[in-house]
């Protein structure tokens, strides 16, 4: 009996392995959940002059950083308040990142999906937002609107919460299509130059574009703070700041994902254009975050971008 049962346990587990999700559902099946998340939430009431303000946290167990996912926005559902209070309203709005060094992110917005030059993410809040514990950590927004389109953000965070993947699934029937743009903004090193630290920001690229804002680059006319190019042959960036030394941030894209895009940097904030193919409605994103030392990071990082890609693209980001 003892052997029929040990045959059949690695005949269940071969089958499983056999599929990308395989790990993921027997896991499942076991009650192996290794991601307990814990949300929180609050709430600012409106009157007849501002809509209610909604802020949510979903903290994941996973590694010692805790990856945190923030979303805030205006309960502006039409027809109030439409045109005078965006749902998502200034710079410190949307979704973030925070939980360790993921804060240098930005916890109060780190991206923005823009089609046709339009915030999407800004038209009205997110119609549902759902999280699931398991092997991994899922959480996802969904926005749906007219004619049946739809985006939807799909936050997948490993066990070891060395990073977040996130998909981005656009669905836009019957639309013409002019550009599909996601846009990112990070602080790597932190924000000691909100408090007159002084900053030396880097980043380079996959391909070898790479630029520097030393502390005493004086930006001009003549001489603007360097943007660096994103090519469709590029799969990573790295950003740093020497000042600093520490507090770096990764970002992993699949291969010939882009159209184009650039990391433009400046003496404080980082913001990386990613610009895709008209036909994408997949786009997968990886968001890295390091406390040790810039080189330390570097090699880290590095390390870990092939076998990540395979993951970020073959791992389920929403458990069935």
């Amino acid at each position: 009996m003892m052997r029929l049962l040990i045959a059949l346990l690695v005949c269940c587990l071969a089958a499983a392995l056999a599929s990308a999700d395989g790990l993921d559902a027997l896991k499942a099946a076991m009650g192996d959940t290794n991601v307990k998340i814990e949300k929180k939430a609050r709430l600012t009431e409106g009157d007849e002059k501002k809509p209610s303000l909604k802020g949510e946290t979903w903290t994941f167990a996973a590694g010692a950083a805790k990856p945190q996912i923030h979303y805030t926005r205006y309960l502006n559902v039409p027809p109030h308040f439409t045109g005078q209070y965006p749902s998502l309203a200034g710079y410190d709005m949307g979704v973030g990142l925070d939980g360790g060094p993921f804060g240098n992110w930005y916890r109060g917005n780190c991206l923005r999906v823009l089609v046709n030059g339009h915030d999407i993410m800004a038209a009205a809040p997110a119609t549902r937002v759902e999280s699931k514990e398991g092997p991994n950590g899922y959480l996802r927004f969904i926005w749906e609107f007219n004619e049946n389109r739809k985006l939807a953000l799909n936050f997948l965070v490993p066990d070891d919460g060395h990073a977040i993947f996130l998909r981005v699934d656009l669905t836009l029937p019957g639309m013409a299509v002019e550009s599909i743009k996601v846009s990112l903004h990070g602080y790597p090193g932190g924000f000691g130059p909100a408090h007159g630290i002084p900053s030396h920001r880097y980043a380079y690229t996959s391909q070898g574009a790479a630029g520097e804002v030393p502390p005493d680059f004086k930006p001009s006319e003549a001489q603007p703070y360097p943007a660096l190019p994103l090519t469709p042959a590029d799969t990573w960036v790295f950003y740093g700041d020497k000042h600093e030394k520490k507090g770096a941030l990764g970002l992993l894209l699949p291969a010939d994902a882009l159209e184009g895009g650039a990391v433009k940097l400046s003496n404080y904030g980082v913001t990386t254009s990613l610009d895709y193919p008209l036909e994408a409605r997949k786009l997968y994103i990886g968001l890295y975050a390091y406390e040790q030392t810039n080189e330390a990071a570097e090699a880290t990082f590095k390390e870990r971008v092939v076998a990540d890609r395979e993951f970020m693209i073959n791992t389920a980001y929403w458990p069935e």
